[in-house]
């Protein structure tokens, strides 16, 4: 059975994080009721593309990857001081990171969106432009925020971490009245405001731990610099990721109006179980798995892996068997109002059915991902998913003539099942190695 810490953090997670997408969906459902699927809503989700990639490669993806290992290794070994200090030069450099390449991306954003969306022309490229730079403001809001939601998780303080979506969406939500008074730029102030909600809850956990803020910033740390030579590799990594959602919402402007927001309402079911179930987990583990290597346990690195791998397995597999299924009658449930149509519905059950497949294996990938950077090893998942992006797209662009929109689900499945057997088998040949005075079969399940 689980730890009691790391059963505890997972509930909280699990709950919270489902709580989140229950949210997340009625803001789905209040969007298509209000706009349908179209150009509207089609411009305001291609908006997030370029902010968003640039958090997740320099903030967001990084920092469980290279600050929460280093950080949890110092305390655990007693040098409390020392990660405070280098907490404290973590917060003050990324935000400045991101506020200087806001200014670029900024100036740059015409030429950005036309990457992102080369189907949008004239006055629906203008204000794609608009909310793009106004999401700016956000990504800068949510490296703070996510620099916290870091430490929290090593201080295993789960509620305000878990918390702070919830409230994202809620800003989100409470944009829709304003609509009608300041039209579709609305819905980018209630983005800016879900932001400064996310970043005010977890100021309020990270206030009751007994973290000291170490001013001043401090750059020639050592760890620091450990830091940030982790973060390169990760930062080379993520934005695969990110440029594979890219690149979906390319292909999609490129087909019929609507279909960037129906892809995008396929992609939020799929998430769901991948975060409620694997996201929640590789989080709540990656504090437990960095202590185990920094006192060279390998039993309770492996104990911590198996105990989140098998509940995993089952959640992630019954999720996807219930969309595919039921993927159609899902929507036709939630969104059969307003002004989606019935051949819309369609469309968003069928690639639904198509996602199902990538549930267990993005699931997975996220839980071998993380425990390579508990091994403080962020090379391994990079050098794994550089291929696969390149696979993805061109299985995807090969099949589109013949499956439509539903070549792209398909492509990511496929790819995604070789890439988790082969992190796997990376990850056991790195455990051994990093345990070489046990025995490799010790802990087997």
């Amino acid at each position: 059975m689980f730890g009691s810490k790391l059963r505890r953090g997972a509930s909280i997670l699990t709950i919270l994080t489902f709580a989140s997408y229950a949210l997340g969906l009625v803001r789905d459902i209040l969007f298509s009721h209000v706009f349908g699927a179209d150009a509207v809503l089609d411009t305001y989700y291609a908006a997030f593309n370029i902010p968003d990639l640039m958090l997740n490669i320099f903030i967001a993806g990084t920092l469980l990857a290279a600050f929460t290992p280093i950080f949890t290794h110092l305390r655990a070994s007693g040098e409390e001081k020392e990660a405070e200090k280098v907490a404290t030069t973590m917060l003050v450099m990324m935000p400045l990171a991101i506020g200087i390449i806001s200014v670029i991306a900024f100036i740059f954003m015409p030429w950005l969106t036309s990457i992102v969306a080369p189907g949008f022309v004239g006055a629906q490229k203008e204000m794609l432009i608009d909310m793009s730079r106004l999401l700016l403001i956000a990504s800068v809001i949510f490296s703070i925020s996510n620099m916290l939601g870091s430490m929290l998780i090593s201080y295993e303080r789960f509620i305000g971490y878990a918390l702070a979506p919830i409230l994202y969406n809620v800003g989100l939500i409470s944009a829709i009245p304003f609509v009608r008074y300041f039209g579709s730029k609305a819905l980018i102030f209630g983005a800016i405001f879900g932001a400064l909600l996310h970043f005010a809850i977890r100021l309020i956990d990270i206030r009751k731990t007994s973290f000291k803020l170490a001013l001043p910033p401090d750059t020639k740390n050592p760890h620091f610099r450990q830091i940030l030579k982790l973060m390169i590799p990760r930062m080379a990594g993520q934005p695969v990721e990110q440029i594979m959602y890219l690149m979906f919402t390319s292909l999609a402007t490129t087909l019929a109006v609507g279909s960037v927001t129906i892809m995008n309402f396929a992609r939020n079911f799929q998430a769901v179980p991948v975060s409620i179930f694997g996201i929640s987990l590789s989080v709540a583990i990656i504090a437990p798995l960095s202590r185990k290597v920094a006192e060279g346990d390998r039993a309770g690195f492996m104990r911590h892996f198996w105990e989140t791998i098998r509940p995993l397995a089952f959640m992630t597999t019954l999720a996807g068997i219930v969309y595919f299924f039921l993927g159609e009658l899902i929507f036709q449930i939630f969104f059969g109002h307003g002004k989606f149509t019935a051949e819309q519905i369609h469309q968003t059950g069928t690639l639904l059915a198509y996602f199902a497949f990538s549930i267990p294996t993005q699931s997975f990938i996220f839980i071998l991902a993380r425990s390579f950077y508990a091994l403080k090893d962020t090379w391994t998942p990079l050098i794994v998913s550089i291929p696969g992006l390149f696979a993805i797209g061109f299985m995807a662009k090969w099949l589109i003539p013949t499956m439509g929109m539903n070549a792209i689900p398909f492509s990511y499945s496929v790819v995604l099942a070789v890439q988790v057997v082969v992190l796997f088998l990376m990850l056991m040949r790195k455990i051994n190695r990093t345990f070489p005075t046990h025995s490799p079969h010790s802990t087997n399940p």
